[in-house]
This record gives C-alpha cells, structure tokens and sequence, in this order.
C-alpha cells in the first residue's frame, strides 16, 4: 500500500466511489469523516493535471462563481482550498452531491426526443437561475448538454453545473481572466462572441444563445453545433433536423422555429436580447390561447416591452459605460489622497454610491436627457476648501462624452465611442493629473 502523505482535503473527507471524470478532473463521492458535522453525502472535485496554471485558475474562477450564488438551480458550494492556486498545493472542490442523470444522458435515444411543452419548460428553468447568475455579475459561457443535471429525473428541476470558464465582475480587474487568445464555449454550439480574440466574451447574450440551442438539443434530439452550416443553413433548418422536428405539432413548431430564426442569428444584435424577452416568447409558445394574466406575465411584457424599444441597445450602453466612469472617479480620487499623505481625503455627492463587494457603480441617470453627473472631492482638513469638482456624462451621438466642471470652467476628460470600450489606463492617469493640478492651484503651491 502506498505511504503517501494526505493530500488537502483528505484529512476531513473520505471516498466513497469515483462518480465521473473527464478531461480536466475526476469527482468523487465522499463523506465528512466527522459524522457528527454533517451526515449526507458531497461531491469532491480534483484536477487531473495540478500542475497546469490555466486548470487551477479555473478551478478558483469556478469556486469564486459557486461561493456567491445560492441558488435551487446550482450545486451548493462547501469548501475548497482553490485561493492557493497560485502555490504548490494539490487543489479540490466539494460541493452538494445531486442524485441525477445529464441532460445528454436523460436524452440518450434521439429517436425518442422531448415533447415541447416540457422542452420549454426546461429551458424556462434554466433562464431563471442564469438570471440569477446575470444579476450577480456572472455569465457562465458555458451552457451544455453535460453541464445541465437533471434532479431525481424530474425534467422540471434542472440543475446548472461546471463554472469553469465562467465570467465574474468581481474578479474582473484580476489576474485569473480567460487569454484573449483562448476560445472559450463548447463543441455543443460555437458562437463568435466566444472565438479567439473576441471583445464580447463576457457578454451574457451568449447564455441565452446557449439556452436556445439546449431547447433545439430537447426537441430535436441533437446539438446545433454551428449558427449556420457550409450551405448558410440554421440548425433548425438543416434537412436532418426538419425531419426530427416534424415529429411535434405543427402548431406548437412554427412558433418554437420562430424563436429558433432569431436565437441562431449570426450577429449577436439581432438574437434575443435579454432574459425576460425569451421567456415570454417561450412562454407564448406552450399558451397562445390562455387569456388569463398574472403578475409575472405582467412584469415579463413591461420588461419585454423596455428590451425591445429601439433605443434600448443605446441606453444600455451608455448605462455600462456610465458605471464603468463613475467606478474610476471614485477610486482615482481615493488613490490622489493616499498619495498627497495625512491630513487629505475624499468626499463623494449622494449619487456617487459604489458597492465594492460587488464592484458595481451605483448611477441615477436622466433618462430624457441620456447623462449622469456627480461630484467626488479631494479634502484636506487644514484648508478652508475642498477641490470639488462636478463631472457630467452625457450621450452626443454615439459617443458619450465626460466632462469636468471647476468654477465654471468646463474640461473635458473622456470621448468614447458608446459601443466601444475605453482606454481605462490613460483615462486613469489623466482623472489623476486633473485632480492634482486641481489640488496645487487651490493651495496655491
């Protein structure tokens, strides 16, 4: 027998059985060796290869997703030793342990493929705990067959697994983000917007996507792989798909192929945009002739409604951008104190609010008018005034354009495209100068 020391995590938890594996790691059932804890049964992940730094940033990307989420939709996280991915240290993962079957293995017969109805029904599931995720500042990016568990083979309780690949706000200025140079997605449906050196693999319009193709997957009873194929063709309209597809209503299938002609669109402007968009049009699917409302139906038209008007894609950027600006004031001016020394500070007006747990810039925004001000001061308490200078954000065409105003004079500090991303670093360090040029000529140095 070997002699091998313990390695973390086995001094508190003992296998069972080998339950899966794959690629990047094999999971094992186990129990707490301290019964008195905790009595059930846990699921233990280990990476094949410790040594490779993109598995273990993963597995810490997957761990940093899974602590914040508290979901029926995902496995309970427990505990992991994942923050010492950067040491020499053998990583594992144990989460809720879920008597189930894949997705791809509830599915297994593709002559026997889901009805729609309960097709839908998934698929309306998954939205509501991927808008959960989207809520948090998480985009999975990597929706499957195999990432989907499907509770005591009740097709109406699916359970998201693997965030492996996932995006989080929170750790989106680290150092554990996916290469531009990596691919990120699966070989289930390859979007563009997950391609190498893509600038939207963050965008959680790939979920939805992603979703579509799991409700194709339900009826159709195999994956869409591409958006379009060699002849131009959306999954749904490719001959072997039309002749599983005939199996369903006629009815109920020229509405789902109406969703399919929008989900499986080449450019991701013209998919289905949000959450609340999709579920109504699945929704409308399974009852087209129910006149009943409620409130639910209710809060899905007004927010379909506000999703689909047609300046929607512009004031939703302005709004991201918008918190991305307002997130930079706040800490430039906090790092210019640190650096001017004792004695100096920062004042920040009601609306300059920024929830650092979360990352998330607060703005209240004029709507009308498409722009946001706030002020954020530098303080010193020996002189009788602060350099409390008024910044305002307003959309011009399709840029948005910040402006500083001190005294009456206004400066301006940013122009970026509305649809663009900006140059964070040089807009940093020119928010910094104008701070402390303001601050030297206030005290007259």
């Amino acid at each position: 027998m070997s002699k091998q020391k313990n390695k973390p995590g086995d001094e508190k938890w003992e296998t069972i059985r080998q339950i899966g594996g794959g690629r990047q790691g094999d999971t094992f059932l186990v129990q707490p060796k301290d019964s008195t804890i905790l009595s059930q049964s846990f699921v233990l992940k280990k990476l094949k290869n410790q040594k490779a730094p993109e598995r273990r940033k993963r597995m810490h990307r997957e761990v940093a997703a899974l602590s914040t989420l508290n979901c029926p939709g995902i496995p309970r996280f427990i505990e992991s030793n994942s923050d010492q991915f950067a040491a020499d240290v053998p990583l594992y993962m144990i989460g809720e342990f879920i008597e189930c079957k894949t997705l791809s293995q509830f599915l297994e017969d593709p002559a026997n493929p889901m009805g729609i109805g309960n097709a839908i029904n998934l698929v309306l599931k998954l939205l509501k705990t991927l808008q959960y995720c989207h809520k948090l500042g998480i985009v999975h990016r990597d929706i499957k067959p195999d990432n989907i568990i499907i509770r005591r083979d009740n097709i109406a309780d699916p359970v998201v697994i693997d965030f492996g690949i996932s995006f989080n706000e929170s750790d989106a200025d680290g150092t554990i983000l996916t290469e531009p140079w990596q691919q990120l997605g699966n070989r289930f449906l390859a979007l563009p917007e997950l391609q190498v050196n893509s600038s939207m693999q963050r965008d959680p319009r790939a979920d939805i996507t992603q979703c579509c193709g799991i409700l194709f997957f339900a009826i159709a009873g195999s994956p869409p792989v591409t958006l379009l194929d060699c002849e131009g063709r959306m999954p749904h309209q490719r001959p072997e798909s039309q002749k599983a597809l005939a199996k369903h209503p006629d009815d109920l299938l020229a509405k789902v192929n109406g969703i399919f002609d929008r989900a499986f669109g080449t450019h991701i402007e013209y998919r289905w945009q949000s959450i609340p968009e999709l579920h109504q049009a699945l929704t409308d699917c399974v009852s087209a002739t129910d006149n009943a409302r409620n409130a639910e139906q209710y809060i899905a038209q007004i927010q379909n409604k506000v999703s689909t008007s047609s300046d929607y894609a512009r004031r939703q950027s302005f709004k991201e951008l918008a918190q991305q600006l307002v997130k930079e004031l706040y800490n430039v001016s906090r790092t210019v104190a640190g650096e001017l020394g004792e004695g100096f500070g920062t004042i920040h007006d009601a609306d300059a609010i920024y929830l650092k747990r979360r990352g998330i810039a607060r703005v209240t925004i004029d709507w009308a008018k498409l722009r946001f001000s706030q002020s954020h001061a530098i303080t010193n308490e020996f002189l009788p005034n602060n350099f409390f200078p008024k910044f305002t954000g307003s959309a011009t065409g399709n840029e948005l354009v910040l402006l500083a105003e001190v005294n009456g004079e206004q400066i301006e500090l940013l122009r970026t495209p509305l649809n663009g991303e900006p140059d964070f670093t040089a807009f940093s360090e020119r928010l910094r100068l104008f701070y402390l040029e303001g601050v030297r000529k206030l005290i007259g140095a």
